[in-house]
């Protein structure tokens, strides 16, 4: 996919691989729309952009709530006449064991990590395919592939979001839509360090790691679909 032109929703892009993605597509040519919870992060991710030239937008919205993906939808399709790309990124974690979850930190886990990502991907397909080409990638973790008991809540989302994804990629493909999962292992963020993991930090990838990884999907040819891809440290442990 060539970048330059096209518009960009990033979810989560207040900070880490969010933030870093956003700035890397409007590096790219891309117009970005960043959303996240946190309008103090989100507008100064916005003028970081803008002030290095890039076209972008930022949003402070709660993405589990109807109204907000709909505002996402309008304000790309009103200030771009349309999108190409959807990174779902935004995700909350808990350090919390298995016998100990609530169902508050259940519900708000699968809200954010799961049911958002749903039904914002819904939105977006529904614009992308009447125009016949776009691109959803979506992270999900090396947590969905043996999911750890001291964040189960989750990784057990991140296997949500595999299940979820092999159903967008064929209700997509007939359309000219792509959809490819990212599974990053360990990443140098806010959040990974508030979880505070028992793993040398010096063995964790970066995010600029993760943000190569989604610009070598976005950029491959239209003939080509990467479906799932798994960066992992070179030294990396489980949890």
């Amino acid at each position: 996919m060539k970048l330059e032109g096209t518009t960009a929703i990033v979810t989560g892009a207040g900070r880490g691989i969010g933030k870093e993605t956003a700035a890397a597509l409007a590096a790219e040519g891309c117009r970005v729309i960043l959303v996240s919870r946190t309008r103090e992060q989100i507008e100064a991710a916005v003028q970081e952009i803008r002030a290095r030239g890039g076209e972008a937008i930022g949003l402070s919205l709660d993405i589990s709530k109807p109204e907000s993906i709909r505002t996402i939808i309008d304000t790309a399709v009103s200030r771009f006449g349309g999108l190409d790309i959807l990174i779902n990124n935004a995700a909350v974690l808990y350090a919390t064991g298995f016998l100990e979850v609530t169902e508050a930190e259940w519900d708000q886990v699968m809200s954010i990590n799961l049911k958002a990502l749903f039904f914002l991907s819904q939105a977006v397909l529904r614009v992308m395919k009447d125009k016949g080409e776009g691109y959803i990638i979506n992270i999900s973790s090396t947590a969905a592939l043996e999911v750890p008991p001291a964040i189960c809540t989750y990784g057990i989302s991140k296997v949500g979001v595999i299940g979820l994804s092999q159903a967008l990629y064929e209700t997509a493909k007939p359309f000219g839509v792509k959809v490819s999962v990212l599974y990053p292992g360990m990443t140098d963020t806010e959040m990974l360090r508030g979880f505070n993991p028992p793993v040398d930090p010096e063995k964790w990838m970066q995010t600029a790691d993760i943000v190569d990884c989604i610009l070598f999907l976005l950029k491959q040819s239209g003939r080509v679909v990467v479906r799932d891809l798994v960066p992992w440290a070179v030294k990396h442990d489980k949890i």
